[in-house]
């Protein structure tokens, strides 16, 4: 603000002296021009009037003739006392004080010297005038400036102290917590939406997490159990050898299963959480699926089946987890060997949706009923209430996992008659 003001002064004067020193100017040349057409005593007449009627406004003015009379006009030094022709500063006592000048004379071609006085005490208190008004201005100024400051600064306080809360809140341990965000807002909202998603993300690690846990806890302690009833027995004196060797391997294929189980847990939880995106790469989906179904068709055949395939005109190239891939096509034509029923028809078929690809195993079996198709893609979820069938019920869990790692999705719809699973892979 001094800046500023001392800033305004320097400019100020500079342009009041200007235009000071051009209005004396002028006025010199329009007395001297006076003269010369009506002669001294005329314009001293004149210089008299104006004295008379504004006093000491402005500039004054004063008419010498050669002899050092004054003609007319104010009476504030002898000619003897004034300065050489042109512009000077001197102090002048007037009005019982000594007053500071701008002196200009100009001798008269015709005879006597005009000159002109400007009074700088009036400058100076038109000087004071600006200056006041500039500093009450940007007084004013820089009173709107602190109070939006102060204003903004509770604003950015209080809304960092939302996410500063927040923060707080999952450090106690509750994941839900979110920051408040505006969809199209100001910063903050875009950090608390940036901090958001990666909540939304640190709890989909916990709740994978948790989940692996408590899955491999809920289905994996009855083969644990049969396991080590198995060795048991094989440990028991008593028993045959032959006795032993049943239970041994009965050991051997739960631990087989057992392993399997938490393998494919582990599968499950890295797609859902997104941890195998490290693993993409170019994969030929039509070549992919052409592999898998050479593989699996004899156990189709084994089961009465007939498998077909169509995979387009065109070859079809995703980024994609090509081991997950396999996996979840896999499970899927195995599931249609072990319910479609013998004498059914799987298909396989691959389309090029643009923007993303769409794998479907079809087949013509009995179906999934439409109230049971939600929860039959969850974890252990087997509709064989005795659970006499074989398998984990992870199956279509990591079907499901593979499309939501992919940014897709997994459907079950009806096939009119039988089951028709939809994989959709986003590119």
């Amino acid at each position: 603000m001094a800046v500023a003001v001392l800033i305004i002064d320097r400019v100020g004067e500079a342009v009041i002296a200007d235009r000071q020193r051009e209005v004396a100017e002028a006025a010199r040349d329009y007395f001297v021009a006076f003269a010369h057409e009506e002669g001294l005593a005329s314009l001293g007449k004149a210089l008299d009037l104006r004295e008379r009627a504004q006093g000491r406004e402005g500039f004054r003015y004063a008419l010498y003739d050669n002899d050092g009379a004054l003609v007319g006009g104010v009476n504030l030094l002898p000619k003897t006392a004034l300065p050489g022709a042109g512009m000077s500063e001197m102090t002048i006592p007037a009005d019982g004080r000594e007053t500071p000048f701008h002196v200009l004379v100009q001798p008269i071609a015709t005879g006597g010297t005009l000159v002109v006085f400007e009074d700088l005490d009036e400058r100076a208190s038109f000087r004071m005038a600006l200056i006041g008004g500039s500093a009450a201005a940007l007084a004013l100024a820089l009173a709107a400036v602190i109070a939006t400051g102060v204003w903004l600064n509770r604003l950015i306080l209080r809304r960092a102290e939302h996410i500063a809360r927040t923060a707080s809140q999952v450090a106690d341990g509750r994941l839900s917590a979110r920051a408040p965000s505006q969809p199209d807002g100001d910063v903050f909202d875009q950090l608390g939406a940036a901090i958001n998603v990666m909540l939304d993300r640190n709890e989909d690690l916990m709740t994978g997490l948790r989940t692996v846990t408590d899955s491999l806890a809920h289905d994996l302690r009855t083969p644990l159990t049969r396991m080590r009833g198995a060795l048991t027995r094989a440990l028991d004196d008593r028993a045959t050898e032959a006795a032993r060797r049943d239970a041994i391997g009965e050991a051997w294929e739960e631990a087989d299963g057992a392993l399997a189980t938490t393998s494919a847990l582990l599968d499950i939880a890295r797609a859902e959480t997104g941890l195998s995106r490290d693993m993409f790469q170019s994969v030929d989906v039509g070549a992919l699926i052409a592999e898998v179904a050479e593989l699996f068709e004899p156990t189709l055949e084994d089961a009465g089946q007939s498998l077909s395939v169509d995979l387009g005109d065109a070859p079809v190239t995703l980024q994609a987890h090509e081991l997950l891939l396999r996996q979840a096509l896999g499970n899927l034509l195995v599931n249609a060997s072990r319910y479609a029923g013998s004498g059914a028809e799987v298909k396989v078929t691959l389309t090029d949706l643009g923007d993303a690809v769409r794998i479907v195993v079809s087949d013509t079996g009995p179906g999934v009923p439409e109230a049971d198709r939600g929860r039959v893609v969850e974890r252990f979820v087997r509709l064989d209430p005795a659970r006499t069938s074989h398998g984990s019920g992870l199956g279509l869990a990591i079907a499901a996992a593979c499309a939501k790692l992919h940014g897709g999705a997994l459907t079950l719809e009806d096939n009119r008659p039988g089951l028709r699973v939809v994989i959709d892979l986003r590119r």
